[in-house]
């Protein structure tokens, strides 16, 4: 295909949706739809030529030229995802982009453009010439004022990335060491001011936390989470006061682009993160469009006591333990008793019974947290519909105990809309793809998940785990190198290794990998163990432990699944469907659905070919 030519058309219209090149929007029935430039080009390229086959080198030549700094694999994968979820298209039953493994993708929908500008006439074409002048006028004083004086005047070239962040956790300055938590809840709640200003990358909290404790040497920070500028600082609580000591370095070459101190009263400080927030956003050129005051802010209280304790929360809640997740719940609804009307303290209470469902040890029924979860969802929605945690607990609640995966979706792209630097999102969206067996979709948002964490152990095992759902289990093995020394193992990935050894039948490292997570995935993880020694012949110990996880099914039940799956790895098919049709009986819940994601995987290939899965697969949710 020839390198496309600059179109005639303006505007192209297919099925509800028209696109116009000139202004570069998207539009759904006359209402414009919010499409990040770069999918609106791919979009665009693809109208131009629909019908053909447009390769990944054509996309790569026309929209990521030589030069550029972006990996183009990830960029274009995030693309087309973006474009399809815009369109509300899929990669399975595609309407509109059609995609062609190894080659590249063509728009398959029939394509409508208006007619050739109409003709100008001497007068139009004064007009346009001065609105073109005016425009180029604006267009130099804009560089000037965007980003290049500053360069200029510091003797740098202009930068040519958008800005990003990462707001290192901020020191706690004060004698009380209970203060910690506030100073590492400050620390969230300014990257999600900051996130939310848009027109800048802002690094999650896993990975800035990840740096906590150790000697700050802010160039190698910010090379290993890729970013611009570093916020660093200091807080202190005395009495009921408060001081906040900040500074921004320019990642180039260290030094201070901008510093301040507030010393302000408790009680304004939501006051302080806005005017923070505002001062950061001036020193990186970015323009607030009207973000200010509770629109940049998501404490939705006015009550400092209920503010600190769902700090305190927060902080707690971050490491996913049980007993941090029991401890931080405390904190949130202590808070909720404080103010009625606190929506993010609603949010996140939610989101942390949620949480408590995939421990082993969670101390409350999977129908008393089911419960105790939707309630306070519908009350965090109620208060404040914009909120984006609110949007992404009810998309966990709706796929993990109400198996409608396609409404899961819908609110997890909610969050997004509300919040699109939340990796946790993008993670989310990843397991519901693991779920509904779109291993493509599984991938692209791993890896917007990582981009947005760089050092999470959780994005980096997520993008570990679509490489193995996309058959790619070498790099899988080597995406999880980072994460292979850590203590405690983090349990995904050493399942994740166990199975890629597996699928390469290498028996002794699959094996290996699968008794440490035994140890630390409890029951999920001698299940896993259990499938693969009897895939590798060691059938002895495999049916040792069916026995086990059939006397604690006896027990408490909730392992119809578990049972199910090493009966899949002892070939026994027949018993397999028997448990998997009890897990259906027993309703989606928390304690199995980690497992049923794995019946979508390579390692069940043989299950899914029975005629019988598809039937079973409906009846547990797992169908879009």
């Amino acid at each position: 295909m020839q390198a496309p030519q600059r179109a005639a058309r303006r505007v192209m219209r297919f099925g509800v949706f028209e696109v116009d090149l000139h202004a570069r929007e998207l539009r759904k029935r006359g209402i414009k739809i919010g499409l990040q430039q770069q999918p609106l080009r791919v979009l665009a390229l693809l109208l131009e030529h629909a019908g053909e086959v447009v390769t990944r080198e054509n996309l790569r030549q026309a929209i990521w030229p030589a030069g550029t700094f972006v990996e183009f694999d990830v960029g274009l994968d995030a693309a087309i995802h973006k474009l399809r979820a815009a369109l509300d298209d899929s990669a399975e039953s595609p309407r509109f982009v059609e995609t062609l493994p190894r080659r590249g993708y063509r728009f398959i929908a029939a394509v409508d453009g208006v007619a050739q500008p109409l003709e100008e006439s001497p007068l139009q074409r004064k007009v346009v010439v001065w609105a073109v002048g005016l425009a180029v006028a604006a267009a130099l004083l804009l560089a000037l004022d965007h980003g290049g004086l500053y360069d200029r005047l510091r003797g740098r070239p202009p930068s040519a990335t958008p800005p990003s962040i990462a707001v290192l956790p901020l020191t706690n300055l004060g004698t009380d060491a209970s203060d910690a938590a506030l100073a590492d809840g400050m620390t969230e709640e300014l990257i999600g001011i900051l996130a939310r200003l848009g027109q800048v990358r802002v690094i999650a909290g896993t990975s800035v936390f990840g740096v906590k404790g150790r000697p700050i040497d802010v160039r190698r920070i910010a090379d290993s989470l890729r970013v611009s500028h570093i916020l660093e600082g200091g807080f202190q609580r005395v009495g009921s006061r408060l001081r906040l000591q900040v500074r921004l370095v320019d990642a180039r070459d260290g030094s201070t682009r901008w510093s301040a101190t507030y010393d302000r009263e408790m009680k304004d400080v939501f006051a302080t993160q806005d005017e923070l927030a505002g001062a950061v956003a001036r020193e990186l050129e970015v323009r607030l469009e009207g973000r200010t005051g509770s629109n940049l802010l998501r404490h939705r209280t006015r009550n400092i006591e209920a503010y600190e304790l769902y700090l305190r929360g927060h902080d707690l809640t971050l490491h996913f333990t049980d007993s941090g997740l029991r401890a931080g719940l405390e904190y949130f609804n202590q808070a909720i008793a404080l103010d009625s009307t606190f929506a993010a303290a609603y949010a996140a209470a939610a989101r942390g019974y949620a949480l408590l469902g995939w421990s082993g040890n969670p101390g409350f029924s999977l129908g008393e947290l089911r419960t105790r979860a939707e309630a306070a969802v519908r009350k965090a929605l109620a208060l404040d519909d914009s909120l984006a945690e609110a949007h992404a607990a009810l998309g966990v609640i709706l796929m993990l105990w109400r198996g409608d995966p396609t409404s899961a979706e819908a609110e997890a792209r909610r969050a997004l809309a509300l919040n699109p630097a939340e990796p946790r999102v993008h993670e989310q969206l990843a397991h519901i793809a693991l779920l509904t067996g779109r291993p493509t979709d599984v991938l692209a948002e791993a890896r917007l998940g990582l981009e947005a964490d760089p050092l999470s152990p959780t994005a980096i095992t997520m993008v570990a785990r679509a490489l193995y759902r996309n058959g790619r289990c070498d790099e899988a093995l080597a995406q999880l190198q980072p994460v292979a020394g850590l203590r405690p193992p983090v349990r995904w990935a050493v399942l994740t290794a166990g199975l890629c050894f597996a699928e390469q039948r290498r028996w002794p490292e699959a094996i290996a990998a699968l008794r440490q997570g035994g140890e630390t995935g409890g029951v999920h993880g001698r299940t896993m163990l259990g499938f693969v020694l009897a895939q590798s012949g060691q059938q002895q110990e495999a049916r040792q432990i069916l026995a086990e996880l059939l006397a604690r099914q006896q027990r408490s039940g909730n392992l119809a699944s578990d049972v199910a799956i090493v009966h899949a790895g002892l070939g026994d098919f027949d018993g397999a469907f028997t448990w998997l049709n009890r897990a259906a009986d027993e309703g989606p819940a928390l304690a199995t659905t980690p497992l049923l994601e794995e019946i979508m995987g390579p390692a069940f290939r043989d299950l899914r070919r029975d005629p019988r899965f598809e039937r079973v697969r409906k009846r547990l949710g797992l169908s879009r």
